[in-house]
């Protein structure tokens, strides 16, 4: 009886042989690998320009929050640098009319002592891809002046067009609205 399994190997059938698999479900399979790793490259090309477009938008609202707030605080004792901040964050057309309008705001400013302390209370972007943006900033401000020692609260709602050069975003119009 010991001999019984090694009988039952040496009968046993050889097992069947492995046959390749038809050329054209080689070629299928290998089809939709090439897709599928051409649509996963797709959604991550996708998703990396959502990801660029996302951080632009978020800096050029930054920028846009930033140049409403250096408008709406200025201080006539440092007319020169608050002057110098909202420069350094215009370009184009705003840029050129802010410069040909600095001397005169600089005379009213100091010879009015003003002083005035802006907080943006909204800011959101009505439109922005990665090189433009339009913002709409609301911006509390209260001025104190020789006619106002104690201050008076104003309101500001500006819409800023921004423009991208290089990584900064720059204003390149704002206009009061509503």
């Amino acid at each position: 009886m010991t001999a019984a399994p090694a009988e039952a190997d040496a009968t046993a059938s050889p097992s069947t042989p492995v046959r390749p698999a038809p050329l054209g479900l080689v070629i299928g399979l290998v089809v939709v690998l090439v897709l599928l790793a051409a649509a996963a490259l797709v959604g991550a090309v996708k998703l990396r320009a959502a990801s660029q477009r996302d951080d632009a938008r978020a800096a050029a609202l930054g920028a846009a929050r930033q140049e409403a707030l250096n408008l709406t605080s200025i201080d006539g004792r440092d007319i020169d640098g608050d002057l110098k901040r909202v420069l350094a964050g215009a370009t184009g057309g705003f840029a050129t009319d802010f410069q040909q309008r600095a001397t005169q705001l600089r005379t009213v400013l100091t010879e009015n002592q003003v002083v005035a302390d802006g907080h943006v209370l909204e800011a959101a972007l009505v439109r922005g891809d990665l090189d433009t943006a339009t913002a709409l900033v609301v911006v509390d401000s209260t001025v104190k002046n020789k006619a106002a020692p104690a201050g008076r609260a104003n309101t500001y709602r500006m819409q800023l067009d921004l423009e991208r050069h290089g990584s900064r975003w720059l204003t390149s119009n704002l206009q009061f609205v509503g």
